[in-house]
């Protein structure tokens, strides 16, 4: 019998990985401009708080949203998940994220962020396609997945594995949801296979969405409008792909969002931003954090930092979490 495998909280502290906590903080900065569109303490949000609710604490506090929903797959640890919950307005529900979603109802605003750790699979398209087809007007959908990409065997040629490489991705998503488009070169390369899992889910949401429009009338349409398109790696390459649906009577509403303002918000479904804070001393984030948002490259690298480091730092220091060792008794 194959062993069962650890979840990822038993590996990682999510609360220290530094472009994960930035990315919690640049979306938190763009779900402040749905203000325009709903007051935003009146969303609900869902998501997978694990063991430390990062993204709850911060939402919670820094939105006041006060209707959550945290859905755990892993029930063999509800003690633990219990014990962590900070705040008692996150409602806990477990089991697989495709049989609780269908159990919730869906006629409140919603900001929704399937923060997976793993693959694209399957399962993560039924829950993109669920979402896509229940939330209503104003709504955000947002997903995390593991795009990492296929490497290939260095004692083979491309010709002799690219259908070993295509069959792997197949049993990956299932066959049904194999787009004829994908060539082993999509599943090669960080960039290619993040572009890739991105139109997957991209194409899942447009599809439902189709599905849906053919019920409506013409001043219920909903479009989906791409907002995040993120890729960070702080032991494995991570693809966020997210954005709002909403129809016409928001159309208007949405443009005072003004959510084009934020540098990382995406321009199109080609424009992948890369989160990647480099490691400083604090000494060093001092010294750069003196002289933003106005200093100059060539100041800043008079101290040893090459100039992608700068220039990485520049864009995220307004995000990029401070930590410090506090013992607590």
């Amino acid at each position: 019998m194959k062993p069962e495998s650890l979840p990822s909280f038993r590996a990682f502290d999510y609360r220290v990985r530094t472009n994960k906590s930035a990315e919690r903080r640049m979306l938190g900065e763009a779900f402040r401009r749905l203000a325009f569109i709903y007051p935003v303490e009146s969303y609900r949000y869902i998501g997978f708080g694990s063991t430390t609710f990062a993204d709850f604490v911060l939402f919670h506090k820094t939105l006041n949203i006060k209707e959550m929903i945290s859905i755990e797959k892993r029930e063999e640890y509800r003690e633990r998940f219990e014990f962590n919950r900070p705040f008692s307005c996150i409602d806990m529900k477990y089991g697989d994220s495709n049989n609780i979603l269908p159990e919730l109802s869906w006629d409140s605003p919603t900001i929704v962020w399937l923060d997976y750790d793993g693959v694209l699979t399957e399962s993560v398209l039924q829950d993109i396609a669920f979402v896509s087809t229940k939330v209503i007007s104003g709504s955000l959908l947002i997903v995390s997945v593991n795009a990492n990409q296929y490497k290939q065997p260095k004692d083979k040629r491309y010709e002799d594995v690219e259908e070993e490489l295509l069959e792997k991705f197949r049993k990956q998503i299932s066959y049904e949801s194999l787009p004829a488009w994908i060539r082993a070169t999509n599943l090669q390369g960080d960039t290619n296979m993040a572009r890739t899992c991105q139109r997957i889910m991209l194409d899942t949401v447009d599809e439902r969405l189709r599905d849906r429009n053919g019920l409506l009338g013409a001043e219920e349409t909903l479009a989906f409008r791409l907002l995040f398109n993120f890729i960070y790696s702080d032991n494995a390459q991570m693809l966020t792909v997210g954005g709002i649906i909403y129809n016409s009577a928001h159309t208007e509403l949405l443009k005072k969002c003004e959510f084009e303002k934020l540098d990382y918000v995406s321009k199109n479904s080609e424009d992948l931003y890369e989160i990647k804070i480099p490691v400083l001393t604090p000494r060093e984030r001092h010294y750069l954090n003196q002289r933003l948002p106005h200093g100059t490259k060539e100041d800043a690298m008079k101290i040893g930092l090459k100039e992608d480091e700068i220039s990485d730092f520049a864009r995220l220091y307004r995000y990029a979490p401070a930590y410090a060792e506090v013992e607590l008794s």
